[in-house]
Formats: C-alpha cells, sequence, structure tokens
C-alpha cells in the first residue's frame, strides 16, 4: 500500500474506529520534545497530581496505600512528594489485581501478560489513553531515525497476543497498513531461506525486534551465503532485551552498516527510554517519572540502582511507582540533539536465551514462558533445557492460586510447541537459585549454548 494512503487515510481511521487519540499525542510529543527541562518537569507534576488524584477517587489499591502512608495529592508541592509511597512490586499487582483497576474506565480495559526480565508472571490491564499514548511515543522515536507511520516495517516479534490474532481480519490489516510480521519463537537453517525471502519481498525501511532473534537469523543467513544488497532497510530497532555491543555490530555489519538502535521498556512499564541520533537514550519525560533507587533511597547522581517508573497516563490501571527490577543510572546535561528529554544509561538487564528442539528448530525462548507465564498463581519460574526432549521446570507458585491442573497444562504447551516427546519435569520449590552473578535468567538452554560455540 502506498505510504501516504497508510499515513493520511487508513492509520487514522484504524485509530478512530477503535478510540484512540494517537496522532493527537503524537503532535502533542513532537512539540514537547523541544522544551526546556523546566517546562517538562512542571508539566509531568501536573500530569502526576491530576493521576494520583484519580487514583485516589477510583482505584481501591491506591485509596487504601495512600492513607497508609498519611499521603493526599491535593496537598503536593513538588514530585519528589509522592515518594513517600511504597514502591509498586509484581506481587502486589498479583494479589491485588482487581483492586487495581478503574472499572469503569471510558473505553474499557484490556488484559495483558507478561513474564517480565525476572520470570515473574504478571496479568495486568491497559486503557485507550495509556495504549495511544505508548503508540504515539514510539510513533515519535521511529521519526528521530527517518521512519514515519507508513512506511514498511518488519517485525521479527512474536507473542500470544499477536500470534493469536494473525487471521484474516489482522493480516489484512497489517498488509493495508506496510507491516510484516515474522514469528521469532522458532528460527531454523532450514527456515533462513524462506524468511530472506521474504524479508527481500517485502523490502522494509526498518526492522524491528528482539536483538537475540535478529543476531540469530543474521548470523545463519552469513553460513549460508544469503546477503542481502541493495535493500532499503535503513535502521534495526531494538527492544525487550539488552543489546549487546557484539550484537549491534553483527547486526549492523549484515544489513551494510545502517544504525541498530536501542530501545528500553517493557509490556508492563510501555515504551520508557529510546535512542536518538547522537546515541543519547532520552526518557520520554511526559508520559513517565522515572526514578534511579538504590536500597530504598534515591541513588546518588552516576550510579547504579533499580529503574521505578510511574506511567503518567495509565489511568485504566495505575503503575504508580512500579519496581521494573532492571538497573541502569541516570544521564547528565542536554544533548546535542536539542531535545529537552533527560537521558539514562544502557540496562543492565537479561538477554532471552534460545531453545533448540528435537527436529532441530530454534526457537526463541518466549514460546515456552508465555506457556507458564499465564497460569495463575505461579510467582516466580525458571526452565532449564538440559537435553533436546529434556525439559526441568522449577515453580514458585502460591499454594491457594496455583491450579489443580497447572502442571498438565504446562507440559501440554511445553510439547505442542517443542514436540510430543519432549520430557518436562515440574519441581516445585521455595526458592529460586539465582546466577553465580547474582542475575536471574528465567531461561537457561545448555543445548543452544553448545550449539552456538
Amino acid at each position: 500500500m502506498h505510504k501516504a494512503i497508510v499515513k493520511q487515510i487508513l492509520f487514522p481511521l484504524h485509530e478512530k474506529i477503535i478510540g484512540r487519540k494517537t496522532l493527537s499525542f503524537l503532535k502533542e510529543l513532537e512539540a514537547l520534545q523541544w522544551e526546556s527541562p523546566e517546562r517538562l518537569e512542571q508539566l509531568r507534576f501536573e500530569k502526576l497530581r491530576k493521576l494520583l488524584v484519580h487514583a485516589r477517587k477510583n482505584v481501591p489499591f491506591y485509596a487504601r496505600r495512600f492513607a497508609d502512608a498519611g499521603f493526599d495529592p491535593e496537598h503536593m508541592h513538588s514530585i519528589d512528594d509522592f515518594k513517600i509511597l511504597p514502591p509498586l512490586t509484581k506481587a502486589d499487582i498479583r494479589r491485588n489485581l482487581e483492586d487495581l483497576k478503574w472499572n469503569a474506565c471510558p473505553g474499557g480495559l484490556f488484559r495483558y501478560n507478561t513474564g517480565g526480565s525476572t520470570g515473574e508472571p504478571l496479568i495486568f490491564y491497559f486503557d485507550r489513553r495509556r495504549q495511544a499514548y505508548d503508540a504515539a511515543a514510539r510513533a515519535l522515536t521511529h521519526r528521530w531515525w527517518g521512519v514515519d507511520i507508513g512506511d514498511r516495517e518488519l517485525y521479527l516479534w512474536g507473542s500470544p497476543l499477536e500470534m493469536k490474532k494473525q487471521d484474516r481480519i489482522k493480516t489484512l490489516r497489517d498488509t493495508l497498513t506496510n507491516q510484516v510480521l515474522i514469528s521469532a519463537f522458532e528460527i531454523s537453517p532450514q527456515q533462513v531461506p524462506a524468511i530472506f525471502a521474504r524479508m527481500k519481498k517485502f523490502n522494509p525501511k526498518c526492522i524491528f525486534g528482539y536483538p537475540s532473534t535478529i543476531d540469530l537469523f543474521c548470523r545463519m543467513a552469513l553460513n549460508q551465503g544469503l546477503h542481502l544488497k541493495n535493500h532499503e532497510i535503513q535502521v534495526v530497532f531494538s527492544t525487550a532485551e539488552v543489546l549487546y555491543d557484539h550484537q549491534r555490530q553483527s547486526i549492523s555489519d549484515y544489513f551494510g552498516g545502517i544504525p541498530v538502535v536501542d530501545g528500553y521498556g517493557s509490556r508492563e512499564g510501555g515504551f520508557i527510554s529510546h535512542e536518538c541520533p547522537e546515541h543519547t537514550r532520552h526518557v520520554m519525560d511526559p508520559n513517565y517519572v522515572l526514578e534511579i533507587v538504590n536500597d530504598g533511597s534515591a541513588a546518588e547522581p552516576g550510579k547504579e540502582g533499580e529503574i521505578v517508573v510511574t506511567h503518567l497516563d495509565a489511568w485504566g490501571m495505575p503503575f504508580i511507582r512500579y519496581r521494573t527490577g532492571d538497573i541502569a543510572r541516570m544521564g547528565a546535561g542536554q544533548c546535542k540533539c536539542g531535545r529537552g528529554f533527560s537521558s539514562m544509561s544502557a540496562v543492565r538487564g537479561r538477554a532471552t536465551d534460545f531453545i533448540i528442539t528435537p527436529d532441530g528448530r530454534w526457537q526463541h525462548a518466549l514460546s515456552i514462558i508465555y506457556v507458564v507465564r499465564d497460569i495463575e498463581g505461579v510467582e516466580e519460574f525458571k526452565i532449564f533445557q538440559h537435553d533436546v526432549d529434556d525439559i526441568q521446570v522449577l515453580l514458585r507458585t502460591d499454594k491457594d492460586l496455583y491450579p489443580a491442573d497447572g502442571n498438565e497444562r504446562i507440559i501440554a504447551g511445553f510439547r505442542k510447541r517443542m514436540g510430543p516427546d519432549v520430557r518436562v519435569r515440574i519441581e516445585m520449590v521455595t526458592e529460586i537459585p539465582k546466577e553465580a552473578s547474582g542475575k536471574h535468567r528465567y531461561v537457561v538452554s545448555k543445548v543452544a549454548q553448545q550449539g552456538l560455540k
């Protein structure tokens, strides 16, 4: 479809039909990016106070939390005032999901889930306002790199949310909006030629996806002598995982030296920061209050700490002082690009592993993570692949919530994705072991590690 038709007709029509104000929010962000840090601070304060007043009035969990902390949002004088509130944890959300929702939210609420970077399953809800602001932030940062609404974009991506919707309507919508989705769950040497051919035929302007998946595709394609030359791809957007320097270099080299751009966010946290052409990772200041916290207090300037975010436009289910579990530090000074947005360092997080099926397919580990993470009562998990047909799952659960058929659902889900002969051993534990580094990798595939040596 011609870009102008998508940008000026089809995309606006789609957003209007589903009740999202993405384009008006995008226009707002386009202007705000050039405002001074002082003006952005005032804007954040005003949006934060409105959100907190709303949360106390309409969200039972926060009405209790504010009362317990002796906090009154009507009498705030600065952003720092609300930091008297305890951070919101994943455990808080799991235990209080119904009381965290604004059930009278205009336009309704939409269910999502995520395993998060810590392997702790989470179910949550978005409203249309939140969806639109996240989409607007994404469109804004694409424009920083010369990619606009209507340009051809290829996704190496995958989740049950997206993959279940690959029916005729979804396929038609993607075609009409110049988007193509290729499953990131399964990559094998046998599949690479077909993916390569589809990529070459579609000729996208940008690629968006998991860095581990894109890097794996590039290396497998090179091994088969499949080179992309004279293509239109101008930039690769990396998301959902840590982008390592060696991945950035190998991906860039494969596509002819184009930039590989890092973004930080999560399904529950939203579109938090993105790299600009000056290689500064800008925080989406109009949409967030971002804190770097160390031992319960604000980290000293230049010091690392846990990222704690408040999404200023999540009204249907507010995320107020939400602990992400990721580690970074705040940046200093204004970027040479001229934008007033603050900045942060690269996130020190966890890479997603791959698993290899008995018939030789390389599957993105998220394909089996999704099986575990959406089962009620699972508080934490870790998956080990000891051999192609030998999977060990460690589960820490809430015994009152975990369903009687939980184990059977996990085993059936794994076998559906990996093959009927896979042996799945499930062990209930009271604590999930950490790596020697202190980090928690939620999938460890010894088979994939050996295969990439």
